[in-house]
């Protein structure tokens, strides 16, 4: 009777023994691919970014650079994105993150600010106000607008707005109407929309 107990507490002993082992193993190799699972590098979040053809026509200029292919190949090659390429329309996709997104909406504002001073520096009673949604800008200058900042605030800063819209994940067609008044009797001068190119003369804006 003895044998008999002392086998099956034997029995016992190795079955408690074998039981633990396995479960050691399991939570072992759990803990071993949850490790191996967190430790993978995670690829941020991309977004496709549209640029109509007719904006990129319009708007994206640098160096002589013109359409939609070397548009998205200057968009690539900026390094600013994940990628970018043209599509048959004409259209320009941009992947980028939400990282990506963020700092060239921040570069757009830094180019409309100086190209707001720039501007406002040729003469003591220059302005321009811009509505909220960056459509609508009025200018007060006169006949002695140089032609620097006449090119920041009539082509560079519509342009940074423009960028800004589809950036803000707007779509469709943008433009900007632009007014211009004689920034000493607030007689309108002149008008044209961005899209057309600042192609008016500064002589007829008055003294």
């Amino acid at each position: 009777m003895a044998q008999s107990q002392l086998r099956q507490k034997t029995s016992l002993r190795t079955a408690t023994t074998l039981l633990l082992a396995v479960l050691i193993m399991l939570f072992a190799t759990a803990c071993g691919a949850h490790t191996q699972q967190a430790s993978k590098p995670t690829q941020p979040k991309t977004e496709k970014i549209v640029y109509p053809a007719q904006f990129i026509h319009a708007f994206v200029f640098s160096d002589g650079i013109r359409g939609s292919r070397k548009a998205a190949k200057q968009f690539k090659d900026s390094g600013d994105f994940t990628d970018a390429y043209a599509r048959k329309n004409g259209d320009v996709v941009v992947i980028a993150t939400e990282k990506q997104r963020q700092k060239r909406i921040n570069d757009y504002d830094a180019r409309i600010t100086q190209g707001e001073n720039d501007f406002q520096k040729g003469g003591k009673d220059y302005k321009c106000q811009i509505n909220e949604d960056g459509k609508t800008m009025t200018v007060w200058t006169d006949k002695h607008l140089t032609p620097d900042p006449s090119f920041g605030i009539f082509a560079l800063v519509p342009a940074a707005y423009g960028g800004k819209y589809y950036l803000e994940r707007h779509t469709g067609a943008w433009d900007m109407a632009i007014t211009i008044r004689n920034c000493h009797t607030n007689q309108q001068v002149g008008q044209f929309n961005a899209s057309q190119g600042f192609t008016l003369n500064p002589a007829t804006f008055g003294d």
